[in-house]
């Protein structure tokens, strides 16, 4: 009855866009030609753009804009000077100025579709880099642009065919093969999602969303040590980042380094204290460690950060099951069971634990609920079998008794459990049978003695 780790994919990486073959399409609507100084300047700013000196760019693009107002590709790059420096509306505006003096440059609407992203306008963004790909289909970065998008507004399946349509066009974009990586992490695809994020990392070796990611792909297909060397390069090169400290965790976690695993996530903790994903994966080792008081803490700080989490809920359900409290566990799973009735688990909880109590009658409800859920399980079914015989309710116990070992043949106490149900409704008979098949298959049960 554990909750699964938490997934840290971090998505939509998407750089300034740079697509040297849409600006060389750019055709401004007046034939004024660009003077040599406007030029100048504008030439000028690109270079502190690129030396990421964006005030100074500005300045020099503002500059060029003076002497020469409809100049395209001042404008241009004027909004993406703003929008390195954070100002995305200022941006927007120049970005529009461009597109309408130059209404054919893809790069303009690719520009104005960062911005908007940025800004939290995902259905403008897709609608911007639409244009701009309409534009010049073979413009990866747009592509990109439009997978990241598309992916913000629930739209999975159509992002990852954007961003397989940027990798065709240019394989080695790697914020695009970071972003299908990523994509398919959260879609748990973990082993195609490997192969993207790994190019991706040897691509940009030192970027640490790509190095994350990698790293947590690695620990999701079962490559624990390779995942451990990942995030531990991770922290070195990035100690205050508390996401990469979190994912050693998990990955220490995986491979039952439960001493490594509580240092890693402590630490995230310390850099970041209001971490409930981190405190319910630390509450977990804690209870593999059979630290279930300190379980009990962490799983507690988690629900105070969140109070609706079924997560939390259930992880205290099963703390409390471990120190044999019952009456809490009962609570914590019904809470669990409220707030995502789906999750069957909180069900199988709270089941286990009213057997535990001796509260037949209310186990013998919880299974009504959960065998329609899970028909197949043989454990549920021995578990209902259980409830109706300590209720005194054999003939049903009987019933679930024999689903379970239909289910599974070699399920021997449920054989055993069955005999002693047939013994109550006067079928000695059978019920010998079932105790010869539970001690063939576990020689240690043997049949009651009269």
């Amino acid at each position: 009855m554990k909750s699964p780790f938490a997934r840290f994919a971090t998505i939509l990486s998407i750089g300034l866009v740079a697509c040297l073959a849409c600006a060389a399409k750019t055709t401004a609507r007046t034939d004024q030609p660009i003077s040599a100084e406007a030029a100048k300047l504008n030439h000028r700013g690109l270079e502190l753009f690129q030396k990421k000196e964006f005030d100074e760019a500005i300045t020099s693009f503002r500059e060029a804009l003076k002497l020469q107002p409809e100049y395209p590709e001042a404008l241009d790059n004027l909004g993406k000077a703003l929008e390195a420096t954070g100002k995305d509306g200022e941006a927007i505006a120049d970005f529009d100025k461009a597109i309408q003096l130059a209404p054919q440059n893809a790069a303009a609407y690719a520009d104005k579709g960062l911005a908007l992203f940025h800004e939290g306008k995902y259905q403008d963004s897709a609608a911007a880099y639409r244009l701009a790909l309409e534009h010049h289909k073979e413009f990866s970065e747009a592509q990109n642009g439009l997978g990241a998008a598309l992916l913000q507004l629930g739209k999975p399946d159509e992002a990852i065919s954007a961003f397989h349509a940027a990798i065709a066009i240019h394989p080695k974009n790697a914020d695009a093969l970071g972003n299908l990586g990523s994509a398919l992490l959260t879609e748990n695809k973990p082993q195609e999602a490997l192969a993207y994020l790994r190019k991706a990392h040897s691509l940009r070796p030192d970027d640490p969303v790509f190095l994350e990611n990698y790293a947590n792909a690695l620990n999701e297909t079962g490559q624990t040590n390779e995942s451990i060397a990942a995030y531990h390069k991770f922290t070195v090169k990035y100690p205050s980042e508390p996401l990469g400290w979190a994912g050693l965790g998990h990955a220490y976690a995986k491979a039952k380094r439960y001493d490594q695993a509580t240092s890693a996530f402590e630490k995230s903790l310390t850099l970041k204290p209001n971490q409930p994903e981190v405190l319910q994966a630390l509450g977990q080792v804690q209870i593999d460690e059979s630290k279930t008081a300190d379980a009990i803490q962490s799983f507690e700080k988690s629900l105070a950060l969140k109070p609706d989490d079924f997560y939390a809920l259930y992880n205290l359900g099963n703390a409390y099951y471990a120190q044999k409290d019952y009456a809490k566990s009962a609570g914590y799973y019904e809470k669990a069971y409220a707030q995502k009735p789906d999750f069957t688990d909180s069900l199988v909880g709270l089941g286990a634990s009213q057997l535990a109590a001796n509260k037949s009658d209310d186990a013998i409800a919880t299974y009504q609920k959960l065998v329609p859920l899970k028909p197949d399980d043989a454990n549920i079914r021995f578990n209902q079998g259980t409830a109706y015989f300590n209720g005194g309710k054999f003939q049903d116990a009987a019933a679930s008794y024999r689903e379970a070992v239909r289910l599974n043949p070699s399920f021997a106490h449920a054989h055993y459990n069955l005999g002693m149900a047939l013994l109550r409704i006067d079928d000695a008979k059978s019920a010998q049978i079932e105790f010869a098949e539970a001690h063939r298959l576990d020689p240690t049960l043997n049949p009651p003695t009269k």
